[in-house]
């Protein structure tokens, strides 16, 4: 048992995963309603699982036919580089949300960064942007939700 509470921090919490952005807009709305100190929770899992999910990544959009034939085969093998880069990762594919902290933009896998910020001491407010809204708010990166986070300086 007590490898356990060494490895924990390592693994994190269980995670159900959001596999589609109707389940992780599902997940924004819910917790929304949620008093602060359990919003604050939400998230920390929320971060914690969406460091262990590849996401969806959206395809740069280029003009095949406007390049030379020397630009497509570099850019079909920088295609193929990278479906060979997802097919080895082995983390489960889902969606993963827009983090947003005191202006900040957060990586979830950078918890040294997000994890002493997201105390309860230390957050003021926490909003939760569905995909629509956060895609008109911060573009492209937050087409799956956005979370904003303040903190008391």
């Amino acid at each position: 048992m007590p490898l356990l509470f060494l490895l924990y921090p390592l693994l994190g919490p269980p995670c159900s995963g959001y596999p589609t952005v109707a389940d992780s807009d599902a997940w924004l709305t819910a917790t929304r309603q949620l008093p602060l100190r359990q919003q604050l929770a939400a998230v920390r899992q929320r971060l914690a699982c969406d460091a262990r999910v590849r996401s969806h990544s959206p395809a740069a959009a280029i003009c095949v036919s406007c390049l030379t034939a020397e630009g497509r085969r570099a850019h079909e093998a920088a295609q193929e580089k990278q479906r060979q880069a997802e097919a080895a990762d082995p983390r489960p594919l889902g969606v993963v949300l827009f983090y947003i902290i005191d202006g900040q933009i957060v990586a979830p896998a950078d918890t040294a960064h997000w994890q002493p910020l997201l105390t309860r001491q230390r957050v003021r407010e926490i909003t939760f942007w569905e995909s629509q809204k956060a895609l008109v708010m911060g573009g492209t990166r937050a087409q799956a939700g956005m979370v904003v986070i303040s903190t008391k300086k």
